[in-house]
């Protein structure tokens, strides 16, 4: 998989919208998916950030060849930026704290594949400049995990289209608990309510069930187990995920 420029891309979403049937290319761009004959009038959908999304008709594809996917970069839109004359201050939004019983526990479906939580961050109209993002992760047997930050507008109550066209992939420590994400120089500004999302990308030689997300009872959460699957809202529990903001 690679870019109208021949770069190859990593970590590319690709599957049937809401099936619950998808992969994720690994760090080379190569990917590889099974599509039993029931989805033969399906479409299989490529979906990066910063790409335009690219849909093909899982009919067309010849399955006896090596399929090559180029996608197309975006126009960068500038983001608008809200001048106020009131002194701003740093704040935590999200989930500060957590339980040592409550864990996020991402399920391995398949060895290339995406897991990701999600929780709402509530900005209520204000300027907000991200500063940080924070999540709790903890592991008996791997010292570090491949993730990607994402940041999603809200849509009827569940993560949309994505806040920011950037990718904020990093290798964090699972021995620490509390991590942190600098957002600066991603230079993200919004008013709305966002979803701050999590996602575990795919390493074909990692054991999925020893990573080990925390959490906090009461509220509620969203997951999805696949590339481009429906979201689940699960009540009861929070993911431990916050920002910090100048607001």
């Amino acid at each position: 998989m690679g870019s109208h420029n021949d770069d190859s891309l990593s970590y590319v979403n690709i599957g049937i919208w809401n099936k619950n049937i998808g992969t994720a290319s690994d760090e080379h761009g190569v990917f590889k998916l099974a599509l039993s004959q029931e989805h033969a009038l399906d479409t299989l959908t490529f979906s990066a950030i910063g790409y335009k999304e690219l849909s093909i008709a899982v009919q067309d594809i010849n399955k006896s060849e090596e399929l090559e996917i180029k996608l197309v970069e975006k126009v960068a839109n500038l983001q608008e930026v809200a001048v106020t004359g009131r002194k701003m201050k740093i704040k935590k939004l999200g989930i500060t704290g957590r339980l040592p019983v409550v864990w996020g526990n991402p399920d391995r479906r398949e060895e290339l594949n995406i897991y990701e939580f999600a929780n709402l961050i509530e900005i209520k109209e204000k300027p907000t400049q991200l500063l940080s993002a924070h999540f709790y992760l903890t592991s008996s047997k791997m010292d570090s995990a491949l993730f990607r930050i994402n940041l999603y507008k809200e849509r009827n109550g569940m993560p949309g289209e994505r806040l920011a066209e950037q990718s904020i992939v990093q290798r964090l420590s699972t021995k620490e608990g509390w991590v942190r994400i600098d957002l600066k120089p991603f230079g993200v500004y919004t008013e709305e309510d966002f979803y701050l999302g999590i996602e575990y990308l795919p390493a074909a030689d990692a054991e999925r069930k020893s990573i080990m997300l925390g959490g906090k009872l009461g509220g509620s959460s969203y997951s999805r187990k696949a590339s481009l699957c429906s979201w689940e809202k699960f009540v009861g529990a929070s993911l431990s995920g916050y920002v910090t903001v100048l607001q």
